[in-house]
């Protein structure tokens, strides 16, 4: 259970540095590199659930952020992330 928190609080953790490289406000590629790997590898080790796809994109689209990609999907992935950090603290209650 703890390795499961840890892993919902990397991800949102991840998601705010990469709304902070889309606000420009954070410009450490070394940061963005990882979340981005975290992501994939999170995605490819987990496969087989909607979610998982999901940190997948999240990953490249990180990739792209960090390349100067700006849209409206940076929130969609922190809304993603932030429902999975809710969810699963009420699901551990």
């Amino acid at each position: 259970m703890v390795f499961l928190l840890f892993l919902v609080a990397a991800d949102v953790t991840f998601a705010i540095l990469m709304l902070l490289t889309h606000l420009g406000v954070l410009h450490s590629w070394r940061a963005a590199l990882g979340g981005a790997f975290f992501w994939m590898g999170k995605g490819i080790l987990f496969r087989g659930s909607f979610l998982s796809v999901l940190d997948f994109i999240a990953g490249l689209y990180f990739i792209l952020v960090m390349f100067g990609v700006h849209s409206s999907l940076v929130y969609v992935f922190l809304a993603i992330m932030l429902y999975k950090f809710t969810i699963s603290l009420i699901l551990r209650g």
